[in-house]
């Protein structure tokens, strides 16, 4: 049986890659939090649980999305109006070449969300690498101009120092015919459990953590890159 310490995990034959889970909470929280998920329908009790995550964060950070309602990132509006422009605290990333400006347009923005940082090119491109060789030489392929995605997402993680955790809130009512090109289970599967990665902390529905029985039970945790269609 596989087994998570520290970060790090024993890894038998045919042990699926990405499937090991971490379990909350951490000796300190204090640091960097990033957040995942979904872009809209993220449920009243996901948004609580980053929000209250966030009370002992010291930055958050994220990739792209503006905060606004309904996506993963409403969970951090408080903490955003509370560090209001302060771009050591508060951290969006976007695609290199982007201007920065889209991840300002949310509803709850409220004017204090500096411009997304661009990642740099090199830190993308070493992104795809580390992607083709976790995922499969296929998976950019099968996500389309989506990947690109997956690329900041990895690159973000590589460029942020002090990420304590993860916090994915899960869509549990998406379609396995929508896991080929899902961008945080992309993520999941390339980081999480990973020596050197930061714990993934993964909110369900009702805003409290999954334990690893009930990772286990969701459909897509055992589900191989080959039969993602990325290998």
């Amino acid at each position: 049986e596989a087994s998570c310490v520290a970060g790090r995990r024993s890894r038998p034959p045919g042990f699926v890659m990405g499937s090991c889970a971490s379990t909350p909470p951490l000796l300190s929280d204090r640091g960097v939090l990033r957040i995942i998920g979904m872009t809209s329908d993220a449920s009243s009790s996901q948004t609580k649980a980053v929000a209250a995550m966030l009370m002992t964060a010291e930055a958050v950070s994220w990739d792209g999305d503006p905060v606004k309602t309904g996506s993963f990132t409403a969970g951090a509006a408080s903490f955003v109006a509370a560090h209001c422009n302060t771009a050591s605290a508060v951290l969006p990333a976007t695609t290199p070449g982007s201007d920065g400006t889209y991840t300002q347009s949310g509803d709850l923005a409220i004017g204090c969300v500096p411009k997304a940082k661009a990642v740099s090119q090199a830190g993308f491109d070493e992104a795809g690498l580390l992607l083709d060789a976790r995922l499969g030489a296929k998976w950019a392929e099968t996500f389309g101009d989506s990947a690109q995605y997956v690329k900041l997402a990895a690159a973000n993680l590589a460029a942020t120092p002090g990420i304590r955790r993860v916090a994915w809130q899960l869509d549990e009512d998406r379609a396995p015919e929508e896991y080929a090109d899902w961008v945080s289970l992309a993520e999941y599967k390339a980081f999480a459990g990973y020596a050197g990665s930061p714990p993934y902390v993964v909110l369900g529905a009702r805003g409290v953590p999954l334990s690893q029985s009930e990772l286990e039970r969701q459909p897509w945790y055992a589900m191989t890159p080959e039969q993602l269609g990325w290998a």
